[in-house]
């Protein structure tokens, strides 16, 4: 980098943090600071959770894996656009009419407070490290492409701006400089791609050049198999049913059909997207063979690749997908503490002044938290080994207590919730640290430790109140406000154009997950079938929000 590049980087930073914290004079109540007063349309809801889904994580983490072992660490974003769409369709409605602006909140009404605190507690902790691990791709990222090495300057500098300007202006000013970022994201990486292609050759070079598997996207052996790809789908849905920085946004929408869209179009949007930082990552293993950490690979791609002025574009695109993660999770996580905890057990009536500012410091002392993990991600193996040690322990128990039976088993309680989530967890700790279970196995242990556990333990105990959880299944229907403003979404469609959309969402469904099935004989209709099936499943769900 030289001058040209530091000014358009700064000019950057300074634009975005002069944006974020415009919306500081917006934000009267703990509604607007949480979820933007429940304003924001389709099209910037899709713009901010595309750019939350892609992010330097993606970039750097991700490549890596490409750079080390080929094409098929694609299914991880993959599968998770698919979850979004399954979740806009089929459960966001169900948390947009219930008014909520967290996941425990959502357990609370399911199951009461107890869970709602104990779930909050353990979910700071894991979204902290989260963060952590983004603002570690981001210090990697900006070490290789400038060559400063200080770690603690970048963490500074990344960290610090996302923490002020989302401390100030919440998740108005979350969503607006989103919009922003979505636009230089995809310029940076749009660029990005065409010349490093051209430099092997574009892509009959680039095939003549890799080992004959890297290529192959699905695969019967080798960590990123068959069996990760389906371990990896189910934690998408998990991941988009119950992960907070993705749901604050979804919370956010104006209307149940706006959320619905809003998610599918982002999962849709965001697929072909997945190829701008993977086939450069496979480029870079040719271009710089060799690099001793992996996560370098599209950083030092681009420090040998771009000129001067462009270099500083493209690393405006690269900081745009990191300070939206950081601004959307640090605003989830400050959510969380200040509904979940303060205002829920402290404060019942606190009153707008109060919440925030309990919420603003929530926000600084998370991002001070974030520093400090970010110091603790090498010591796990990198951005990818931390991220799927850290879900595959924590992640599937939540998915099967507050979705799989808090959504549709009356008969589960609180007993059986909390047994069953810490009996997963544990069981993943086992796993992961006694047993060296794969990240496939520790996966499928925690959940199926959770989904047995949590219906025995509800059956030995008591009958929740049906009363109580009336309000839950009731938002699966219809409301008033959706019929009076014309805003009608049905998850189970009501039209024969809904129904066949539906139909053919699940045929795809089946496609896909026979072709992960067919992978495990080494057949190379495998990828195809499981593409076709992932095609077929977009084209479905986005046929579904056409329909009423």
């Amino acid at each position: 980098m030289n001058y040209v590049d530091y000014t358009i980087v700064g000019l950057f930073l300074g634009m975005t943090f002069f944006v974020g914290t415009y919306f500081y004079l917006w934000v009267k109540s703990g509604d607007d600071f949480y979820v933007a007063g429940r304003r924001i349309t389709p099209f910037i809801l899709a713009s901010v959770i595309v750019v939350t889904n892609v992010n330097l994580y993606s970039f750097v983490g991700q490549s890596g894996i490409a750079y080390k072992q080929g094409i098929s660490i694609i299914w991880q974003p993959w599968t998770g656009n698919m979850a979004l769409v399954f979740a806009g369709l089929f459960i966001v409605p169900i948390y947009r009419r219930l008014r909520i602006r967290t996941i425990p909140e959502l357990l609370e009404r399911r199951y009461g407070k107890g869970i709602r605190t104990m779930v909050a507690v353990l979910w700071i902790f894991r979204l902290s490290f989260w963060l952590g691990i983004v603002l570690y791709t981001g210090v990697v990222a900006a070490q290789a492409i400038t060559g400063n090495p200080s770690f603690t300057f970048w963490v500074l500098v990344i960290g610090g701006i996302a923490i002020v300007y989302t401390a100030l202006g919440g998740m108005f000013a979350v969503a607006f400089t989103d919009v922003i970022q979505f636009i230089l994201m995809l310029l940076g990486a749009l660029i990005v791609l065409p010349l490093a292609m051209s430099l092997v050759d574009w892509w009959p070079g680039l095939m003549s050049q890799l080992p004959s598997d890297f290529m192959i996207l699905v695969r019967n052996t080798g960590e990123f198999d068959w069996k990760f790809i389906l371990a990896i789908f189910f934690l998408g849905l998990e991941w988009a049913t119950v992960d907070q920085g993705l749901l604050q946004r979804a919370f956010s929408a104006d209307s149940t059909k706006t959320a619905a869209r809003g998610l599918v179009l982002a999962g849709i949007i965001t697929t072909p997207f997945a190829l701008l930082w993977i086939i450069p990552g496979i480029a870079a293993s040719i271009l710089h063979p060799g690099l001793a950490n992996p996560d370098s690979a599209v950083p030092t791609l681009l420090r040998s690749l771009l000129p001067h002025g462009v270099l500083g574009l493209v690393i405006c695109g690269l900081l745009s997908a990191q300070l939206s993660t950081i601004a959307g999770n640090l605003n989830g996580v400050a959510t969380m503490i200040t509904s979940d905890i303060y205002e829920s057990i402290f404060n019942r009536k606190a009153d707008n002044k109060a919440i925030l500012i309990v919420a603003r410091i929530m926000t600084f002392a998370v991002g001070i938290g974030m520093i400090l993990f970010a110091y603790w991600v090498p010591k796990m193996g990198g951005a990818v080994e931390a991220y799927l040690t850290l879900i595959a322990i924590m992640d599937m128990p939540l998915f099967i207590i507050a979705v799989v039976y808090g959504l549709f088993w009356k008969r589960c309680n609180w007993q059986g919730a909390i047994a069953g989530y810490f009996a997963g967890a544990t069981a993943g700790i086992i796993g992961e640290f006694f047993l060296n279970y794969s990240f496939n196995q520790n996966t499928f242990l925690t959940a199926a430790i959770a989904l047995v556990v949590t219906p025995t333990i509800s059956g030995l105990t008591r009958r929740p109140d049906e009363h109580k959880i009336a309000e839950v299944w009731q938002a699966k229907h219809v409301t008033d406000e959706e019929v009076k403003t014309g805003q009608v979404f049905n998850i189970i469609p009501v039209t024969a154009f809904g129904k066949t959309s539906l139909a053919v969402l699940f045929t795809g469904l089946s496609l896909f997950i026979i072709g992960l099935v067919m992978g495990n004989y080494n057949t190379s209709t495998a990828s195809y079938l499981a593409v076709t099936g992932m095609i077929v499943f977009f084209i479905g769900g986005l046929s579904r929000t056409l329909a009423d």
